[in-house]
């Protein structure tokens, strides 16, 4: 539900800066009266980046449909760092057992280090699930004492794809959980078995990732729509940030094909069965395809000629084979690691 227009403006104006209602006050008001509950009594608190991005939300929401605990929910954006700071005292104080589930998301890289360094400080106990690092061209990462500090003082870790692995081993080696996305599970559970009902090719894009990698959104979005004309297709396009989730996973879950530049439209059209043409911006597109997929990918750039787009669209649809038993075993295998955390959370 969106505010009134006579209140958004307001909101916009005066308010934004300071209270985020991440585009639903339904859910604000939800959040607030659930970790009121939550944050002195339960037995785990939830953090994650923030619920407009759709692939952290429903990161958050496999998290918590595989380790099946209520828990405060907890944001790692810059509007809530205030009352990140607040929450995490209150536990401390008042909740000292209660176990952090971190994840999933991208958020080990430089941008949520103040979060981290809340967490760290804290010394309260804290899992690793379904998390990664983002490897891309013209953004730092944490230098290698930084993550080692992370890494040594979780209690468990559970990654998302091989490279994350790699990197964590290199700096910190022990035992790691390395597994898909937790939120296949979540969206394969409700949304498959819809793919191919609107003949449409829906353009995932993400601004930032493309422009790091040289390319226009706006040189893109022409040639996706050429794309989508030469195969008789409609187009459509989404940046995957949104208030309402379940309407994207429901637009992407109907589509013919996807073309993708953001990871989780990727995880997304996977956990669908929806045929999906991962576009290389960044090392976490790619390790996610080479993990857990038989998929090929392209280079962005690519895809502006025609013809070869036109190749490769073709190919990822008639090659596509149908993977749900892989994915109900790749869920079962991220339960057993939620296991674990249940294990930690009941000793």
């Amino acid at each position: 539900m969106k505010l009134p227009s006579f209140l958004q403006w307001r909101y916009d104006l005066y308010l934004s800066e300071h209270i985020d209602l991440y585009g639903s006050l339904p859910f604000y008001i939800r959040q607030k009266l659930n970790n009121a509950k939550q944050i002195e009594n339960a037995k785990v608190a939830y953090i994650y980046a923030n619920k407009r991005n759709v692939g952290d939300y429903i990161s958050f929401l496999g998290i918590k449909s595989l380790v099946k605990q209520p828990g405060a929910e907890l944001f790692c954006s810059p509007v809530w760092k205030k009352h990140f700071d607040k929450s995490i005292a209150e536990i401390k104080q008042n909740n000292p057992s209660c176990i952090l589930v971190i994840g999933g998301g991208g958020l080990l890289q430089p941008v949520f280090k103040p979060f981290w360094d809340t967490v760290l400080a804290s010394g309260l106990r804290y899992v690793l699930f379904g998390i990664g690092i983002n490897k891309m061209a013209g953004r730092p990462e944490f230098d290698d004492d930084y993550l080692a500090q992370i890494i040594n003082q979780a209690q468990l870790i559970g990654v998302r794809d091989t490279y994350t692995e790699q990197q964590i081993q290199k700096v910190a080696p022990r035992d790691i959980h390395m597994g898909i996305c937790p939120s296949v599970g979540y969206v394969n559970e409700l949304y498959k078995g819809n793919s191919g009902q609107t003949n449409t090719l829906l353009h995932m894009y993400h601004p930032s990732d493309l422009r790091l990698k040289g390319v226009e959104l706006d040189d893109l979005r022409v040639s996706m729509k050429q794309l989508a004309d030469k195969m008789g297709l409609e187009y459509q396009e989404h940046s995957n940030m949104t208030s309402d989730h379940q309407g994207m996973l429901l637009k992407l879950s109907k589509a013919k094909v996807v073309v993708s530049s953001r990871l989780h439209g990727c995880i997304m059209s996977y956990s669908t069965g929806v045929p999906f043409v991962p576009l290389y911006c960044d090392e976490k597109i790619k390790s996610f395809v080479q993990t857990h997929t038989q998929v090929s990918g392209v280079e962005p750039q690519q895809m502006n000629d025609i013809e070869l787009a036109v190749s490769v669209t073709c190919r990822a649809i008639s090659d596509h084979i149908e993977q749900q038993s892989i994915i109900e075993q790749q869920v079962a295998h991220n339960q057993l690691f939620a296991d674990q955390i249940n294990n930690l959370i009941n000793s």
